[in-house]
């Protein structure tokens, strides 16, 4: 499934292969990395980091333990099929079922 994630938006993440206390927290995405590319993002003076995985994946931030190939608490590399998109742009349709709810 594709969310057409970019740089900026916030996601939740579902899922996780190494760590899955991170299941639930959220998260803001960086950089698009496919497998082998060093991205160009800096993060408390340390990186660029480089995708070591298999698999293209997100980098994200957020309050998040290390649970990637970047050993950094509060940076990480997410597959994009553990991440949900967590945008404005669904909030109505969640407004309208609670309204038909009660």
């Amino acid at each position: 499934m594709s969310h057409n994630f970019k740089p900026g938006d916030l996601a939740l993440i579902v899922g996780a292969r190494r760590r899955p206390d991170a299941i639930g927290k959220v998260v803001e995405l960086v950089e698009y990395l496919h497998p082998g590319q060093e991205g160009s993002f800096l993060f408390n003076n340390r990186g660029p980091f480089t995708n070591a995985d298999d698999e293209a994946t997100w980098l994200v931030v957020g309050d998040i333990e290390a649970f990637s190939f970047i050993d950094i608490h509060g940076l990480a590399l997410v597959s994009p099929r553990y991440l949900m998109p967590l945008r404005g742009d669904f909030a109505p349709e969640q407004q309208k079922s609670r309204e038909a709810v009660a």
